[in-house]
């Protein structure tokens, strides 16, 4: 596959971009034009529409922000369920509800084209970026070579939509971890003792930004805390349509969803979790 097109060229996309480049022809599209000039500065060609990158492609992969973006790319005016041709293959690297992983594949059944749903980390223990494949057997066999492009790891975990409910897994578990952490920090300064012990002395990964109270942005998109809110009310919605108990991701989201009337639209998780214990504790003042 010498043509791949990417629809969404925002952080992920970007990435996915720079590995593309410059062995293959890339076509972008984005509802950002910014985000479409800094592509094809970077050598990339813009189309302007979904249905155009599906046209001028062998491949097309998704990267953009949820569900509703999913829905409008594949099926909106001049989306891509209309233009997708047989055998070409659809790649969805969002991290959506995994009804959309569904609709996805049947939209691409119906045009006899192949889809896999790859949502992708960088967060976890294991360096690099690792992607999560629900598809059939043969769709994940085709789509193998791009896959090793894209990503530095990959593992198919089932049909559709399984690769989804592993990331989302995942995500529960980076949020409730980011929330525990700003808890014991702030429980221990409140306390006049070291929160940095924790980390220096024995040696967990809490983020560095949670002793010093700089919270500066340095991932473009929607950040950790708009990310988890979406994923983990994700997580809630199988929850509920399955029966699943999920008390502790229950308490996680109602955390993070308090944030949005403390923390600015572009700040990150870090500030907006601590920012919320602080005001529980009436500490605001912790880091003026």
């Amino acid at each position: 596959m010498d043509r791949i097109g990417l629809v969404g060229v925002g952080y992920i996309g970007t990435e996915f971009l720079d590995r593309l480049l410059p062995d293959r022809e890339v076509t972008v599209y984005d509802t950002d034009d910014g985000r479409v000039e800094r592509a094809v500065d970077r050598g990339a060609t813009a189309a302007d529409s979904p249905a155009a990158v599906a046209e001028e492609t062998d491949a097309v992969v998704m990267a953009v922000p949820g569900t509703p973006e999913v829905e409008a790319t594949m099926e909106g005016e001049n989306g891509l369920a209309g233009s997708l041709s047989r055998d070409q293959l659809l790649v969805d690297a969002t991290t959506t509800h995994p009804d959309t992983s569904l609709a996805c594949e049947e939209l691409c059944a119906e045009a006899g084209a192949k889809f896999v749903e790859a949502p992708i980390t960088g967060a976890a223990p294991r360096e690099g970026y690792q992607m999560m494949i629900g598809g059939t057997g043969e769709n994940y066999a085709a789509a193998t070579a791009l896959l090793d492009v894209l990503s530095d790891a990959h593992v198919r975990v089932g049909p559709v939509p399984d690769g989804t409910i592993l990331k989302i897994g995942l995500q529960m578990r980076y949020a409730g971890r980011r929330a525990l952490d700003a808890e014991i920090v702030e429980f221990a300064r409140d306390n006049g003792v070291d929160p940095t012990l924790f980390a220096e002395f024995f040696g967990m990964d809490v983020p560095e930004n949670y002793f010093t109270g700089d919270f500066t942005r340095d991932v473009e998109g929607l950040g950790g805390r708009a990310i988890w809110d979406k994923d983990i009310g994700y997580a809630r919605s199988v929850a509920h349509e399955e029966g699943t108990a999920l008390p502790m991701n229950a308490v996680v989201h109602e955390a993070f969803r308090a944030t949005r009337r403390l923390a600015d639209d572009d700040e990150k998780d870090a500030s907006a979790l601590i920012r919320y214990w602080m005001a529980l504790n009436g500490a605001e003042d912790r880091y003026e």
